[in-house]
């Protein structure tokens, strides 16, 4: 469809449809990117008193913990609130969130669920004007590379594991809105070559997917002497896991744009982005980012620190001083790009390990970890592939109420599991605890088997068959 038609109608009618503002959110966004610093940070305390407000009026945990620490919300200055408050993380959310959850917001709360990328699935609720600005916020930042909404965009993504009546829903409106979603759980020299015609043909202005499987695919058509020959691309955007510089140098290559990173995620939403000057800009009109040591103190500059994050604009489920487990350093400067948004260096501790299918693809490790993410009897857990290629899962139980853990769960992992990679031997044995890394990071995925593809494609370029 015309990228007008869509820019100016088709998109801007499915996002009323859906009770969201997006694009009225878009237009704010637009022009607050300019303001300054000291504007910016005023419409923050407008926004954090407001949230302070709705967290107080509709949350017992919340309305609990101001009286605890003798919190006047109305008179007190918000961000000395903020200071003061405990750090929010995954186990309180999922022990408290029926007290946590606004039930009144508008349009009602939405159940959501997280990838698991620390090894620890988690469900919440978001609101639309959550969702809105999150996806105002990313459409703003597509526009800093000359990417606006209705231009063609092809997603090297994750699918669930069944198609639903829903997801036959998304592919329709796909259409409408000139996006087309490519698998990026197998990837082989078949599905890849698939993809580079069907990218060629589409001509998109952007792609957009996680680093390590979008350079897997540019690194098999470099082997291979295949050439992108699509006209429109104007930028690459990566996401879901750190992109390092061997990564952005294939990318580069093949692609001949600019390799965009930014920083986000189902809890915590659109967080970060990439400018065209280079610097990582902190969303600062909906979020507010802390950057802390262990003890919840700020970090000084240069030095890395866990990203804080409260959500300005998350009001089903307020997420304030929530630790994202995500690794960045603190930076005070200003981007020569002009916006006032604040900076933070790039952000540490996303990549994972992708696993080895039994016919020799490449699966991203998001597939294995959307099997576990939909279960509530795990808590937390860990996936090995050793060199042969079997799997041992391990897996923490849930002391939610209402959680179940047992054979049938046990049964559906290995199930769900082979569906992805194949007739391959999965154990699941229960743990009392995971032991974290010397990052003091829960790995959710380790691979052996990969080494052996890397290997190959160091001793053999990219082998036809990568077995």
């Amino acid at each position: 469809m015309h990228p007008g038609i869509v820019r100016h109608i088709v998109s801007p009618l499915l996002e009323r449809l859906l009770g969201r503002r997006t694009f009225r959110f878009l237009r704010e966004l637009e022009t607050s990117q300019w303001w300054s610093a000291q504007r910016i940070r005023s419409l923050q305390e407008t926004k954090l008193r407001t949230l302070f407000e709705l967290a107080s009026s509709n949350c017992d945990w919340y309305r609990s913990l101001f009286a605890q620490l003798d919190i006047n919300i109305h008179r007190d200055d918000p961000f000395a609130i903020l200071r003061i408050l405990p750090r929010l993380d995954k186990q309180t959310i999922r022990e408290q969130q029926a007290a946590l959850t606004n039930a009144s917001v508008e349009g009602g709360p939405i159940p959501f669920n997280t990838g698991g990328s620390t090894g620890e699935p988690l469900s919440f609720v978001v609101d639309r004007r959550r969702i809105a600005f999150d996806k105002a916020a990313r459409l703003l930042t597509h526009s800093w590379f000359g990417v606006q909404p209705g231009d063609r965009e092809v997603y090297l993504w994750g699918s669930p594991l069944e198609l639903r009546r829903q997801d036959r829903v998304k592919r329709f409106r796909d259409r409408l809105t000139n996006e087309l979603l490519l698998d990026a759980f197998h990837l082989n020299p078949q599905s890849m070559s698939r993809y580079l015609d069907r990218i060629t043909a589409f001509d998109p202005v952007s792609i957009f997917g996680y680093p390590s499987s979008l350079t897997t695919f540019a690194e098999y058509c470099l082997a291979t002497n295949k050439r992108y020959g699509a006209k429109k691309l104007r930028a690459v955007f990566v996401t879901g896991e750190v992109v390092n510089a061997a990564q952005r140098a294939t990318l580069s290559q093949f692609f001949n744009v600019p390799i965009v990173d930014g920083y986000g995620s189902r809890d915590g939403g659109f967080i970060a982005h990439e400018c065209p000057h280079g610097s990582t800009h902190v969303m600062d009109q909906n979020v507010i980012v802390e950057i802390l040591d262990d003890d919840g103190q700020p970090v000084v500059e240069g030095t890395s620190g866990e990203i804080v994050l409260t959500h300005l604009d998350a009001h089903a489920l307020p997420l304030i001083r929530y630790r994202t487990g995500d690794m960045a350093t603190r930076r005070s400067d200003r981007c020569g790009c002009g916006r006032g948004l604040s900076l933070i260096g790039p952000v540490e501790g996303r990549r994972g390990d992708h696993l080895v299918a039994a016919d020799g693809t490449l699966a991203h490790p998001l597939a294995a970890i959307y099997v576990m993410r939909e279960m509530r009897a795990i808590k937390q857990f860990r996936i090995k592939q050793e060199r042969d290629r079997s799997i041992n899962v391990q897996i923490v139980a849930s002391d939610e109420p209402g959680a179940t853990d047992g054979y049938v769960d046990h049964k559906r992992i290995i199930t769900d599991l082979r569906r992805r990679l194949g007739p391959i031997p999965v154990s699941v044995s229960k743990v009392a605890t995971i032991p974290v890394a010397k990052s003091g990071k829960h790995l959710h995925v380790i691979s052996d088997a990969v080494l052996g593809i890397q290997k190959n494609r160091i001793d053999d370029g990219y082998a036809e068959d990568v077995r």
